[in-house]
């Protein structure tokens, strides 16, 4: 088993780093031009509100919290791993808009005059930790997906690769399963913390200046 994760990191490393730094671009993009970025992140903005929303209307609370947090991070993550299979366009896309969010938001707190370090430290490291991680890899491997399609396509032309072509298909799609379960897995833990942990922080260290934020409510 250690075997399996350690090949998991070596084969897909290089695909995680790229999905980290597309991931980090983005961010920097949207905290430092966050009006400029105001309308493109406003769907999503208002999707992270109607979640909200359905949320609060409910009445379960935490248990609601949960399986909406779960099941969002399980379906994008899952969904950047399968369509990855399609150039590699909606990975990219998706950890540059993640980022752009990421990055908005935190910006927004700083407008607000709460400091985007105390918020990036109990309302976003705890459950963040293991959730962005886990996020990067799905992306990783879904780019990997997409280069393997690309090369695919390179092989119809030159023949001479499509063995070594045809070897990595091979090895990509005999790590799926592991890596699948390994998303899913990890991902309901950081939700656990994300519902159960990361509120409690965010109400005890900030929650009086958390009542003052509107723009998420």
């Amino acid at each position: 088993m250690n075997t399996r994760f350690r090949r998991l990191w070596t084969d897909n490393k290089w695909y995680i780093v790229t999905a980290c730094l597309l991931f980090l671009g983005g961010a920097m993009v949207g905290f430092l031009q966050s009006h400029t970025v105001h309308d493109m992140v406003s769907g999503l903005m208002d999707e992270l509100k109607d979640m909200a929303q359905r949320i609060r209307d409910s009445g379960q609370g935490v248990t609601a919290l949960f399986w909406a947090i779960f099941v969002n991070n399980v379906t994008s993550s899952l969904m950047m791993m399968a369509l990855g299979l399609f150039f590699a366009v909606f990975p990219v896309i998706g950890m540059v808009a993640n980022g752009v969010l990421f990055g908005y938001i935190l910006a927004q707190y700083s407008a607000a005059g709460i400091s985007p370090w105390l918020i990036f430290a109990v309302g976003i490291l705890p459950h963040g930790i293991i959730e962005l991680p886990t996020v990067l890899f799905a992306a990783g491997l879904g780019m990997r997906l997409g280069v393997l399609s690309l090369r695919s396509v390179g092989g119809l032309f030159q023949p001479s690769s499509w063995e070594r072509v045809k070897n990595d298909w091979y090895d990509v799609l005999k790590q799926f399963p592991t890596a699948v379960l390994t998303v899913i897995g990890l991902l309901f833990v950081a939700a656990v913390v994300e519902s159960v942990v990361t509120p409690l922080l965010l109400h005890s260290t900030i929650g009086e200046q958390l009542q003052q934020v509107k723009w998420l409510q």
